[in-house]
């Protein structure tokens, strides 16, 4: 790679992690309080885990809550505190000689409890997870709590497949053509494997099949008549890329079944340059054939549309842009061949589990 697209990598990667701290969903950097309904899992003393149950209630400064399990069943704590960020409280089982302590902490950006159950020297680790719809934000006196935010992603994770049309983009000088400007609009697909780190952002693992067709303009390939280029010829731009979405519909439309996103992925491709369609024999202008394996960038914004409770119908309009460009093995930038972009429409569905 030369070391003028040195500087055009880093600001790339400088714009992808700027884009994933500003599509983080404002849900995950504000939190609630302590109230309402919490799950955990803890180990019994004979190695099982059971899921316990926390509830707390605030009504004006008065905190109450209760706990349950399959073992005890529901009882009420007592000696309930709570602050910003503390959470302890005691509870005697039916059958228990003696009360169990809990003690613990609430994280509000990650709205999540943690904490231990002691008895005696011994303890027990937990972490509770809120239960979705739970939330109770801090209310002024007199003022009505909104309704919880819609959850729209009930699922880990999700698989998607897609069609892409890829639309030629291209930046001339002096009407000038290179290779790179000669390519015109291409159909291509796509797949990916998301995890939903929450609801409104996921993390997205993408394959991609693609590439661009040639332009059948004799007066723009008349430029090389040495190097087999012609209407047949096909740039193959194949590649992996990890990427992040972050959701805004709660935010834009939350009664609507479409929910906008922003997206942005880095990855590695392989292009080549072939003479006669995919797979032909590459186009080799002096010493090095026009092939490589380099970096490559996207960016886009795009929206689902609900169909079901699992399955998404998704559209996106993305820019992407490879890395295609070595001054060392191809001088001629401007001339020649240079980096590569494309405009890319996906449509495709979206199935989570």
């Amino acid at each position: 790679m030369s070391q003028g697209i040195l500087p055009r990598v880093r600001s790339a990667i400088a714009m992808t992690v700027l884009c994933g701290a500003l599509l983080l969903p404002w849900a995950a950097l504000a939190g609630t309080t302590p109230a309402g309904q919490w799950v955990g899992e803890v180990k019994t003393p004979d190695g099982k885990k059971v899921q316990v149950h926390l509830t707390l209630q605030k009504e004006g400064s008065t905190w109450a809550g209760t706990l349950e399990d399959p073992t005890i069943g529901e009882t009420t704590v007592s000696n309930l505190r709570v602050t910003d960020t503390r959470i302890s409280f005691t509870f005697k089982p039916a059958n228990a000689p003696f009360p169990l302590n809990f003690s613990g902490s609430y994280v509000a950006g990650d709205d999540r409890v943690t904490g231990t159950f002691s008895l005696h020297g011994s303890s027990r680790f937990v972490k509770f997870k809120r239960v979705p719809g739970s939330e109770v934000v801090a209310m002024a006196d007199g003022q009505e709590p909104p309704e919880p935010a819609r959850i729209r992603h009930d699922y880990n994770f999700a698989v998607d497949a897609r069609f892409s049309y890829w639309t030629a983009l291209y930046v001339i000088k002096d009407d000038v053509y290179n290779l790179n400007s000669m390519t015109v609009s291409t159909p291509n697909y796509d797949a990916a494997f998301k995890w939903f780190v929450m609801d409104g952002f996921n993390i997205f693992f993408r394959y991609y099949r693609g590439g661009m067709d040639y332009t059948d303009d004799a007066t723009k390939l008349g430029q090389y008549p040495d190097l087999n280029v012609t209407g047949d010829s096909y740039l193959k731009l194949d590649g992996m890329e990890i990427g992040i979405s972050g959701y805004l519909g709660n935010i834009m439309m939350p009664n609507s079944k479409f929910n906008p996103y922003l997206t942005g992925a880095v990855g590695q491709a392989s292009w080549a340059l072939h003479e006669n369609g995919r797979g032909s024999a590459i186009v080799t202008p002096g010493l090095h054939p026009l092939e490589g394996d380099d970096l490559a960038f996207s960016f886009g914004a795009g929206t689902e549309y609900e169909l079901g409770r699992k399955l998404m119908l998704e559209l996106e309009w993305a820019w992407r842009y490879f890395l295609t460009e070595d001054e060392l093995k191809w001088e001629d930038v401007d001339g020649l061949w240079s980096n590569t972009h494309a405009w890319a429409l996906s449509i495709g569905l979206n199935y989570g589990f």
